[in-house]
């Protein structure tokens, strides 16, 4: 698996919870590192701005257990727009786009 390239950004989703903007221009969204305890919902979206979110801009919805195995989930999406998550509860993860 060559996800980990360099050229990658990534950024930390902690405890923040509402709804923000990773990417405000066309990127890909390569995927998400779960690093393992947490609760929360975290939903990616293809969207510039957080009033841009919809249900048919989803891309990918992640409901956080209190426990769960670290991993590493791919979801190499092209984002026309951006990348703008809504979250929930406490969640924790790390995504990675260019």
């Amino acid at each position: 698996m060559s996800s980990f390239q360099e050229g990658y950004q990534w950024t930390t989703i902690g405890t923040g919870v509402g709804t923000n903007v990773i990417s405000d221009r066309h990127v890909n969204l390569h995927g998400v590192l779960i690093p393992g305890t947490y609760v929360g919902t975290v939903k990616f979206h293809d969207s510039a701005t957080a009033a841009g979110t919809t249900g048919t801009s989803a891309i990918a919805t992640f409901g956080l257990p209190l426990l769960n195995t670290p991993q590493f989930v791919e979801i190499n999406a092209n984002c026309r727009y951006g990348i703008t998550y809504e979250a929930t509860g406490t969640p924790a993860l790390t995504v990675l786009w260019n």
